[in-house]
C-alpha cells in the first residue's frame, strides 16, 4: 500500500474498532438481563454470571461484526468527504480503486477474523457456556438451601442453614421433615453438605441429633455424628448436556448424523445453519462495498452527504435482512442454501462495477434524461392537424 492508502486504512480501522466495542458492549448488556435472572434465581457468584457473559461474547461479535464495518466505513468515508481530503486524494491522480482497496482489505480481514468465529471460537465457546449453565441449573445446594431463610424443596420437607460457604458446606442446619406422616422428625446439625450421584441425592449431617415425639407425647432425642437424608425424590436428575445447533462445529452442522434428529426439519435448520456460517463473513466485504459504491463516487457536496448516507444505510441494512430470510428458508429446503452465497457475492459485482466502471452507470443516467426531454419536447408541440 502507498503512504496515502496506508491514511485511509487507519481511518477506517480506528471507527471499526470503536464501533465493534461499543455494539459488542450494548449487545452484552441486553444478553447479560436474562442471564442475571438466573443467575440471581438459583444464587450463584458473580464470578459465575461473569464467566457466562464473556463465553456469550463470541456470537454476538460474529453478528455484530458486519454492521460495526458497515456504520465505521461510512463514518470514515463521510468524515474525508466532509474535511475534503477525498477531492484532494482524487485531484492529486488517486482514482476510487485507489481509495477504496485499503478499506477493502480491512473488510476482508474482517471477514476472515468472523469465518475464524464461526468455525472454532463460537462452537467451543458454546459449549463451555451450556455445561456452566447446566452445572447452575443442576446445582443441588442452591435448589435445596437458602442461607439464612426456611427453605421448603418440595411438601412436607423445610431446611435452614445459617450459612453457605463457597465449598457448598453447610452450617447450624435445621430439618424438619413430615414427608411421612407416621415418622415426624426434626434435625439439627452443626455442619452438612449435599452430595450427588447420577441415580442419587443425599444431605449429609454431622455432629447433631435427631427429634422425634413417640407416643404419649414423649420427645425422643438421638444423637448422632454422621447421618444421611435422601434427598432423591425432590432432585431432578437431568444431567445430560444437550447440544443446540449454536453449539456445534461446522462439520457436524453440514454433515450431521440423521440419528440425532426427531425430524427432517430439525435436520435441514442444522444444515442452513452451517452453510450461513460460511456465508455470513462475506457480508463484510458486501456492506463495506454499499458503503464506498454510495460515498467515494460523486461530485463534493458542501451541503452535506446525509442524505446518500440515509440512502445508503436504508439500503445496507435491508440487504442484511434478506440475508438472514434467505438462511431462514433454507431451513425448509436445502436447494435455498446456495443463495445465502449468491446474493452477497451478487451485490459486491455490483457494487465493484459501480466503483470501476462509472461511465456505464452515467451513461444510463443520461440516457434516460435524454428519453424524458425527448418527452417533453413532444408534449409541447400542438397538434397541427386537429387545429
Amino acid at each position: 500500500m502507498t503512504l496515502l492508502q496506508k491514511y485511509f486504512h487507519r481511518q477506517s480501522l480506528l471507527p471499526l474498532i470503536l464501533t465493534l466495542i461499543s455494539l459488542t458492549m450494548l449487545a452484552v448488556l441486553t444478553q447479560s438481563l436474562s442471564t442475571l435472572d438466573l443467575i440471581i434465581e438459583n444464587r450463584q457468584s458473580a464470578a459465575t454470571f461473569f464467566y457466562i457473559t464473556v463465553l456469550a461474547i463470541p456470537q454476538l461479535v460474529a453478528v455484530i461484526l458486519p454492521l460495526a464495518v458497515f456504520i465505521a466505513v461510512i463514518y470514515s468515508i463521510n468524515r474525508m468527504n466532509t474535511d475534503s481530503e477525498l477531492v484532494v486524494a482524487k485531484a492529486a491522480g488517486s482514482s476510487a480503486w485507489n481509495i477504496s482497496s485499503p478499506i477493502i482489505r480491512l473488510s476482508v480481514l474482517a471477514a476472515i477474523l468472523h469465518l475464524i468465529f464461526n468455525i472454532a471460537v463460537q462452537p467451543y465457546a458454546f459449549r463451555q457456556m451450556r455445561a456452566e449453565l447446566l452445572k447452575v441449573k443442576t446445582d443441588l445446594t442452591s435448589q435445596v438451601v437458602r442461607a439464612g431463610e426456611f427453605n421448603t424443596p418440595s411438601y412436607g420437607l423445610t431446611i435452614y442453614a445459617r450459612t453457605i460457604s463457597p465449598s457448598g458446606a453447610l452450617e447450624d442446619v435445621i430439618i424438619h421433615d413430615s414427608r411421612d406422616l407416621n415418622i415426624i422428625q426434626t434435625y439439627s446439625s452443626k455442619t452438612g453438605q449435599i452430595s450427588k450421584t447420577t441415580t442419587t441425592a443425599r444431605l449429609n449431617l454431622y455432629d447433631g441429633n435427631i427429634q422425634e415425639i413417640v407416643d404419649e407425647g414423649e420427645l425422643d432425642l438421638i444423637e448422632f455424628e454422621t447421618y444421611s437424608i435422601d434427598l432423591s425424590d425432590i432432585i431432578a436428575f437431568d444431567t445430560v448436556l444437550r447440544l443446540k445447533k449454536s453449539d456445534r462445529y461446522l462439520h457436524e452442522l453440514i454433515n450431521p448424523n440423521r440419528r440425532e434428529f426427531s425430524s427432517e426439519k430439525q435436520r435441514l435448520s442444522y444444515i442452513s445453519e452451517g452453510h450461513s456460517r460460511l456465508a455470513s463473513p462475506l457480508y463484510n466485504i458486501t456492506l463495506a462495498f454499499i458503503a464506498l459504491a454510495f460515498l467515494v463516487r460523486g461530485k463534493l457536496q458542501r451541503v452535506g452527504y446525509g442524505r446518500k448516507i440515509a440512502i445508503c444505510a436504508f439500503v445496507g441494512f435491508t440487504i442484511r435482512l434478506i440475508g438472514f430470510a434467505f438462511e431462514s428458508a433454507a431451513e425448509s429446503n436445502v436447494a435455498l442454501n446456495s443463495l445465502q452465497y449468491i446474493f452477497p457475492i451478487l451485490i459486491i459485482i455490483i457494487c465493484f462495477g459501480c466503483l470501476i466502471y462509472p461511465k456505464r452507470m452515467r451513461g444510463i443516467r443520461l440516457f434516460r434524461k435524454r428519453q424524458d426531454a425527448n418527452r417533453l419536447a413532444s408534449d409541447s408541440i400542438p397538434d397541427v392537424k386537429s387545429s
